[in-house]
């Protein structure tokens, strides 16, 4: 199977995976742990809890601190089944799930999961998979992205995005790829007018 189709038999069985969402992963100077477990290799800066033992960063998903082989983290997508819903538990008594976080904004203020963000409410708005932008800066899930250029910045796709002067990936400077060119081509390929990149890495 090729990581696009783990990826939906994941979302698909996600009526039997939530039973046990009890554990959690917990952040604790710079390092990631789950179940009291120390995660190696994860990348703090953009880890984020989904619910229900899953999780992801920029360069994996987890499950219950695990590594899932194949699976395209810029696509991966957390959703709840009526299975779950009617799991026979009374729902006012369930936790909200961490992949409901998100942004939010008010008149005055906006916020992502249970911080408030140095943003422009009157000018912030939500583009997708975790982007988001004001008038002066561009945001991945909550953190600003170092010099992107909101004015001219757009989402391509598949965690792709470009300003001017630089193509992203998930949050991340694609080294070398020039901006003006760059397309998302699909399925974690992009392409500009000399190089093809996957999952935000050029192809030697």
């Amino acid at each position: 199977m090729t990581y696009l189709h783990r990826t939906f038999l994941l979302v698909a069985m996600m009526g039997w995976a939530m039973t046990s969402y009890a554990q959690r992963y917990e952040m604790d100077h710079g390092r990631v742990y789950f179940n009291n477990e120390l995660m190696m290799h994860v990348d703090v800066r953009s880890f984020v809890d989904l619910g229900f033992g899953y999780a992801k960063d920029v360069h994996n998903v987890y499950m219950n601190g695990r590594v899932l082989e194949n699976v395209d983290p810029s696509t991966f997508r957390l959703k709840i089944s009526n299975t779950w819903r009617h799991h026979g538990k009374n729902e006012k008594n369930q936790e909200m799930p961490a992949a409901r976080r998100g942004y939010y904004k008010t008149n005055m203020n906006v916020y992502y999961a249970d911080h408030k963000l140095d943003a422009m409410a009157s000018t912030f708005v939500e583009l997708k998979d975790g982007y988001a932008k004001d008038v002066f800066n561009v945001y991945y899930y909550g953190e600003k992205v170092k010099g992107a250029m909101a004015s001219n910045f757009q989402y391509l796709g598949g965690g792709y995005a470009k300003d001017s002067f630089n193509v992203y990936y998930c949050g991340e400077v694609v080294k070398g790829a020039m901006a003006p060119s760059f397309k998302y081509t699909g399925d974690g390929y992009g392409e500009d007018t000399f190089d093809v990149y996957f999952r935000g890495r050029k192809i030697q």
